[in-house]
């Protein structure tokens, strides 16, 4: 579920297989909350950098409003894609609407951009799941909300990495107006069945319907549908039609693509 974590998880186990955990080395060496914010912001070596925001992250006083703005600093401007994803998965865990501000300017970053620097596909993974997360709170507040939903359109279309893609649709469902339809049936037509199947599943959850992944059944319900959310949240009432699945006719599509079967 979260494919993003990926690389964090790779460095969490080479500790672990060194014999001492992270968290371990950590607990024996104590420091001030003013000393991790000072390493945090200002050493010199990324591994320092790195333990210093792990420090905070852990501790009791990570939502204190000097937690926060280091966090903050670290997670748009940090040179070390993988300290900026340590100080994102810390914001996540807010409940309020401090970060949001913070995700939304990491995902909007472009090479040159003043308030925080691009991310590469972990940073943008990890920071869209953290926006859904706050999204899911219902701590993202007009009209703030209007601009996250447009940036997980933007990012459900045309980001480059497939997770993001994933963790973008996923977060659509959580928007129960019309600008999010098109782009979901739009991705119903894409080759990953792992994107089409999660764009299906926000449509359901936001209509209470399902067409079984067909994007032109999806079109023809939605043009003749004056009240799409009705029935949102709701499980559908319709039993898969006989037919061809969506796999039976990609794998048709391909094996005509490829000569093995008559036309």
């Amino acid at each position: 579920m979260f494919p993003c974590l990926a690389a964090l998880g790779l460095a969490a186990l080479a500790l672990t297989l060194a014999g001492c955990s992270d968290h371990q080395k950590r607990t024996w060496q104590p420091r001030s909350a003013e000393e991790n914010y000072r390493i945090a912001l200002e050493a010199e070596h990324a591994d320092e950098r790195r333990d210093a925001v792990a420090r905070i992250a852990e501790s009791g006083y990570y939502r204190q409003e000097d937690a926060f703005h280091v966090l903050d600093v670290v997670a748009r401007t940090d040179e070390a894609p993988q300290i900026r994803c340590i100080a994102v998965r810390s914001l996540a865990r807010y409940n309020d609407e401090r970060p949001v501000k913070t995700l939304l300017l990491i995902l909007q970053a472009t090479r040159g951009s003043g308030d925080a620097l691009p991310a590469n596909d972990d940073l943008r993974c990890e920071t869209a799941t953290a926006l859904a997360g706050l999204l899911r709170k219902g701590v993202v507040d007009e009209p703030v909300r209007d601009l996250t939903r447009d940036i997980f359109i933007k990012l459900a279309e045309s980001d480059s990495s497939r997770n993001v893609r994933i963790v973008a649709i996923e977060a659509l469902a959580e928007f129960r107006e019309p600008q999010v339809l098109q782009p979901l049936i739009r991705s119903l037509r894409h080759e990953d069945f792992g994107i089409v199947d999660r764009a299906e599943r926000s449509l359901i959850a936001l209509t209470g319907e399902t067409h079984f992944h067909d994007a032109d059944l999806w079109e023809q319900w939605a043009a003749a549908t004056s009240e799409p959310f009705a029935r949102a949240g709701q499980s559908p009432a319709v039993s898969q039609p006989a037919g061809p699945s969506w796999w039976d006719r990609q794998t048709r599509a391909w094996r005509r693509g490829l000569k093995l079967a008559p036309d």
